[in-house]
């Protein structure tokens, strides 16, 4: 845990130092954050950044993580891979609801297993984007962002003898993005990554997590303005993989 506080208090230090260097500097970057102003100097509809109305995805991500009883003995190991579709609304230029529904892989082991309905509803706040290098002679656009992720997911497990219990897990993220752009065409429109701290509550009878404060990173590329692929990995007590693609209208 002091390794992990120790990371998060120099990510922390480094979103805040560029946040406010960003505030104070007259920014070009396009519209699609809180704190850019409506500069149309450089326009972009990348969905992180520039927001379309609505959009459609598909979202994975496997967990496995150690659970202990309220008691504070050691629980079950979960082992869960979530499948969901996603659907968006870009409520402001900075504010993005999505809900997403689908189903999920859950086993806590003995009869606590279960592949159930699992329903999912949240929102990404973008504070930030910023373009820290103007492109001159053919030299590529880079962007520095900051995001806030949060949601809330609930899985109904079977637990035998027709019983069941309520899986949830209330998860939120501030990451610092950075992206290029190519100036020539090619094979990509953008391509970043981004890494943060996070917070995952999960709850499932009188059993919780064990770790609730883990690091967050991924990779997003965008082959068009319009599409959005993500790799992505959260590292709480255990490694946990997730994709998603996304289509923007």
């Amino acid at each position: 845990m002091k390794t992990y506080a120790y990371i998060m208090t120099v990510l922390a230090a480094a979103m805040v130092g560029t946040y406010t260097f960003a505030s104070g500097v007259d920014s070009s970057a396009y519209q699609g954050a809180l704190f850019n102003g409506d500069s149309t100097k450089f326009y972009d509809t990348v969905h992180s950044s520039g927001p379309r109305l609505i959009s459609v995805g598909v979202d994975f991500q496997g967990q496995k993580r150690k659970m202990e009883y309220d008691n504070g003995f050691q629980g079950s190991d979960l082992k869960a891979n979530h499948l969901a579709g996603i659907l968006g609304l870009d409520a402001t230029k900075w504010l993005t609801l999505y809900g997403g529904a689908g189903e999920a892989d859950v086993n806590l082991g003995g009869n606590n297993k279960a592949t159930n309905f699992e329903w999912l509803a949240g929102g990404k706040v973008r504070f930030m984007d910023f373009l820290v290098l103007e492109p001159w002679n053919d030299i590529d656009q880079y962007w520095v962002g900051l995001d806030l992720n949060t949601f809330y997911r609930n899985t109904s497990v079977d637990g035998g003898n027709s019983s069941s219990e309520s899986l949830s897990e209330f998860f939120t993220s501030l990451t610092m993005s950075f992206y290029a752009r190519p100036e020539k065409p090619g094979a990509w429109d953008r391509v970043g990554f981004y890494v943060g701290p996070a917070a995952s509550l999960i709850s499932f009878g009188n059993q919780s997590e064990n770790q609730a404060v883990g690091i967050i990173g991924g990779l997003q590329l965008n082959p068009s303005p319009n599409v959005s692929l993500k790799l992505e990995v959260q590292k709480f007590d255990n490694v946990g993989l997730g994709a998603s693609a996304t289509f923007h209208f």
